[in-house]
């Protein structure tokens, strides 16, 4: 019985190898060549040629290691590649031509140490240099009390005023130390585009009636800028009385105040002058008001009627656009400039301050009302 299974086996597996199930399919139309068991293709050297080889490693010629005769001139190890080693090479030679042409150049016009010339005599004359620039600075007063005017033949026309604050920076302004009248002063930068004043003074804003010595009534101080500029004009004599709501505000004018005795912040509302009226004397001669327009007319009224001086001029820094966007700027600055004649406030010019401050104008008046003590 063994056997006869065992050859129902050998048959069966014999039908199944050459069943057509199991027989890859012919497409090329070429006969199947079968293969004895001696001609199977054993693993050789032409299957694994596919897999890379590690490269061979060819002997390192004399010539390689040799150093070159011609100078380096800068360069670290000579390029294997032949274009590399060329491009390298012209460019070296191009930036030591360079290097000697401008070495000439600077010999010949005494800038550089050049020949018989030590490194010494060159900081020596790059110091002589930054001296000469400096001393082209030409800083002259402006027709504006305690403003000046700085020009410089590279830089365009700024106004400075002279620091009087102990402090080295207020708001990051720029400094200039130069020489005026006899004596070594430090100035400070005042920007048109960040102070409206200084916008108005740019734009040729007659007289702002700022003199030293006198006091000051700043309504919305804001961050302090201009109330910096200010307190710089009317000198150690004078006195500016910073009106401010906002909190944050309020900080930066009280860091302001602890440096510049001349700042006296308050932080308050300034359509309430009722509420600071202790902090604040009478006899104000000029007030500044910098306000939304909404409360504008209404605060400069009420705080001229407490605090300002019979006589005393005011500079009111008006928006066009917040008071009638349907009209040109200078029909809706005439009709806010009426509601300040009927409270007894006359301006008396008007500036439009583009292009610094586009859309505001700058109002400066005099206060009509008598004195009732007298």
């Amino acid at each position: 019985m063994g056997k006869r299974r065992r050859g129902k086996v050998s048959v069966g597996v014999a039908a199944w190898r050459n069943s057509p199930s199991n027989t890859p399919a012919n497409t090329s139309g070429k006969p199947f060549v079968k293969l004895s068991p001696k001609a199977v293709p054993k693993p050789s050297t032409k299957i694994t040629s596919k897999v890379p080889t590690k490269p061979s490693l060819k002997p390192i010629s004399k010539s390689i290691l040799k150093p070159s005769s011609r100078p380096s001139m800068g360069l670290s190890s000579k390029p294997t590649n032949k274009s590399s080693g060329r491009n390298s090479g012209r460019s070296s030679y191009r930036n030591a031509k360079d290097f000697g042409e401008a070495a000439s150049i600077q010999s010949a016009m005494g800038q550089g140490p050049g020949p018989g010339r030590d490194s010494s005599q060159g900081r020596e004359d790059k110091v002589e240099g930054v001296e000469s620039i400096a001393s082209m600075k030409s800083i002259g007063p402006h027709r504006h009390s305690g403003v000046f005017l700085y020009r410089n033949s590279v830089d365009a026309i700024q106004l400075l005023t002279r620091n009087t604050s102990s402090s080295s920076d207020d708001y990051g302004e720029q400094r200039i130390m130069a020489d005026f009248r006899g004596k070594r002063c430090e100035f400070r930068s005042w920007s048109p585009f960040q102070s409206k004043l200084a916008a108005g003074i740019m734009s040729g804003v007659n007289d702002l009636h700022l003199h030293s010595g006198a006091k000051v009534l700043y309504l919305g101080a804001g961050f302090g800028h201009s109330v910096t500029h200010v307190s710089d004009i009317v000198g150690e004599t004078g006195m500016v009385y910073a009106v401010e709501q906002g909190i944050w505000s309020g900080r930066q004018l009280m860091a302001l105040a602890s440096h510049r005795p001349n700042i006296v912040p308050i932080i308050e509302d300034a359509t309430m002058p009722y509420k600071y009226c202790r902090q604040v004397p009478a006899g104000i001669d000029v007030i500044f008001c910098e306000l939304p327009q909404a409360d504008q007319v209404r605060s400069l009224m009420l705080n001229a009627r407490h605090f300002l001086a019979p006589g005393g001029h005011f500079v009111a820094f008006l928006h066009g656009p917040s008071i009638d966007s349907k009209v040109c700027l200078m029909d809706a600055i005439e009709a806010e400039s009426e509601r300040l004649m009927l409270q007894q406030l006359e301006p008396m010019e008007m500036v439009i301050l583009d292009p610094f401050k586009p859309g505001y104008a700058m109002v400066i008046g005099v206060s009509t009302r008598q004195n009732l003590c007298s």
